[in-house]
């Protein structure tokens, strides 16, 4: 018969794992780069800026998922280690 430390690590485990998972899916994403060679020698910091931005910008609904399920899990650690 499992303990309750033994039950709380399998929940913990569980609740990782499906984190990961959906973590997994958000950060499964397309993306390319923009410009051309002369463009990023003329001024290579300028160049990886605008695509920086432009990334942002495409994949800010991706990045808040993400730091929501992070803080979530984090959450859900903290509370079941309380007891």
């Amino acid at each position: 018969m499992a303990t309750d430390k033994q039950t709380k690590v399998n929940r913990n485990s569980q609740f990782l794992l499906n984190s990961v998972r959906k973590l997994d899916k958000i950060n499964d994403i397309e993306f390319e780069l923009e410009g051309s060679v002369a463009e990023i020698i003329k001024d290579p910091t300028a160049w990886g800026e605008r695509q920086v931005e432009k990334l942002i910008l495409q994949f800010q609904d991706e990045y808040f998922e993400a730091k929501n399920l992070g803080e979530d899990f984090w959450d859900e650690v903290r509370d079941k280690s309380r007891g």
